[in-house]
């Protein structure tokens, strides 16, 4: 499981770690603007479990401070976060951990 480490100190390890590094992957690559997420664009699936997954993802990684949104939407066909960005903080760590995971 992914963890962080040093400066953050908090541990993702009780994020779904798949759910983590899609929307890592996805915010990195639209850095430094933001994107619409929810599971099926990031290929995740659409599965309740899925979309439970995915909104604890986006919820934890937001407590950490590593993620802003502008509105998490929940309707019928699941859920999206809009105008997400990664913090600077978030950016640096989760890019470590991209990096390390990949090795």
């Amino acid at each position: 499981m992914m963890s962080m480490s040093g400066e953050g100190g908090e541990a993702l390890g009780a994020l779904d770690p798949r759910c983590i590094n899609a929307i890592a992957s996805e915010l990195q690559r639209s850095w430094p603007g933001s994107a619409t997420l929810s599971p099926n664009r990031l290929g995740l699936g659409t599965t309740l479990d899925r979309h439970h997954a995915f909104i604890a993802a986006v919820q934890g990684l937001c407590d950490r401070g590593l993620l802003a949104y502008e509105a998490l939407l929940i309707g019928i066909g699941g859920p999206e976060v809009r105008d997400a960005a990664l913090t600077a903080r978030g950016r640096a760590l989760l890019q470590n951990n991209l990096v390390r995971a990949a090795a």
